[in-house]
């Protein structure tokens, strides 16, 4: 049995302890959470000033592309994000990729992270998960443009699911731009609890759906794609990738950089309606700022999900596109440009809401009784009023 104090608790599914004491048992569940009123113990109690809060959840990761690290150059835009990363990112040994993805993910358990929804395109990371040392949810991403090709590439994308070992997995869209109707329907076609797809990343992915213009449209053509099948709607590229989506009981669209106040209530509105045989549709948007900030140099206006009650997840997305995989980073970032946002909602959206996400809130995202959520210390900050500081970190305790 281990004590832990420390300034202040966040349960967050119950409001914060100040001067607050969690016990776990040698497995790490939780025995006992209350106060200590003010009474710092001896012995078996580690004191420390800080938060402590549950293990966060990166609801969005690409741990096979932890070798691409500092390979890609910032500020690019999507298009020249893609440009770059794709020719480079099989060019690397099979044994650097894997190393660098165990690399990743012993940086993920040091920055306090203790469950991944993670994106995959090959086995490369299969092994490593294996070992269970996160908990993983294996998204396997399919894609391709051409319609003829659909059947193939679902097929694929099975037999890959085919190989994963002691986690769960979805079959899912790449993205809006990158999925032809006929791949979309094959993936509808299966029945899931979870899925994800990227959603307005880039101004030029809204552009793509609402004009058949700009720089993604150039990317595709000059690379001999062709594009007949995606037309000039006048509607942003979310209206086009929903509606395939609905057989999953949760739907989680991932970046939402360039979404708009009418398209969160839009999505919002359209997956509030029940549709035969899956009556509790559940939308969850994740947010990836660091990776936001390293492509686009942009960030998703947090303020009109807040007003429309969005329920938001936190991911680090890959080191391609990322300066560091730790979640408690992109919490700082958010927090430093909307400085407003409450300390304690940022927390649930890097605990509950993507363990809700996830399926695993029964025992991840929230300190209660009986659950094994691992605890983190947040250290350096200003604990009266909830602020965090340039030189905020992170502890794992357990």
């Amino acid at each position: 049995m281990r004590t832990f104090s420390a300034s202040w608790i966040f349960p967050i599914t119950s409001p914060p302890i100040k001067n607050g004491s969690i016990t776990v048992d040698d497995n790490g569940k939780i025995v006992e959470i209350g106060t200590t009123n003010g009474n710092k113990s001896e012995g078996q109690t580690t004191n420390s000033d800080g938060i402590i809060v549950p293990g966060f959840i990166n609801a969005h990761c690409h741990l096979e592309l932890s070798h691409m690290k500092g390979q890609v150059r910032e500020g690019q835009g999507m298009a020249g994000f893609i440009s770059e990363l794709v020719p480079k990112r099989n060019k690397f040994p099979e044994e650097e990729i894997k190393k660098a993805a165990a690399d990743a993910e012993t940086e993920m358990m040091g920055n306090g992270i203790v469950a991944v929804g993670d994106i995959s395109n090959t086995d490369h990371s299969f092994g490593q998960k294996a070992k269970a040392n996160l908990h993983y949810h294996t998204f396997i991403e399919v894609f391709d443009i051409d319609p003829t090709k659909a059947r193939s590439e679902f097929e694929k994308g099975i037999t890959l699911q085919a190989k994963i070992k002691g986690h769960t997995s979805s079959i899912v869209p790449h993205a809006p731009y990158t999925v032809s109707p006929e791949l979309h329907d094959l993936i509808g076609e299966i029945k899931q609890e979870i899925t994800c797809i990227h959603n307005q990343e880039s101004k030029a992915e809204n552009e793509l759906f609402v004009k058949k213009s700009g720089a993604l449209q150039e990317l595709f053509h000059g690379l001999g794609f062709d594009l007949d099948w995606i037309e000039a709607t006048g509607k942003n590229s979310i209206r086009s990738s929903l509606p395939h989506l609905l057989r999953n009981k949760r739907v989680q669209l991932v970046h939402n950089t360039f979404t708009s106040k009418k398209d969160i209530a839009w999505a919002q509105s359209f997956m509030s309606v029940p549709v035969p045989g899956n009556e509790q549709l559940q939308l969850y948007w994740c947010t990836c700022p660091n990776a936001n900030l390293y492509i686009e140099n942009k960030l998703p206006d947090y303020d009109i999900f807040m007003i429309a009650n969005a329920k938001m997840t936190l991911g680090t997305d890959s080191y391609a596109s990322n300066w560091s995989l730790s979640i408690f980073e992109e919490i700082k970032t958010i927090h430093k440009h909307f400085p407003h946002i409450p300390l304690e909602k940022l927390f649930t959206w890097a605990t509950y809401n993507g363990a809700e996400f996830l399926g695993i809130e029964k025992k991840f995202g929230s300190l209660e009784k009986g659950r094994s959520p691992g605890l983190v210390l947040v250290k350096n900050c200003d604990v009266e009023n909830s602020r965090l500081q340039e030189n905020s970190t992170v502890e794992r305790l357990v």
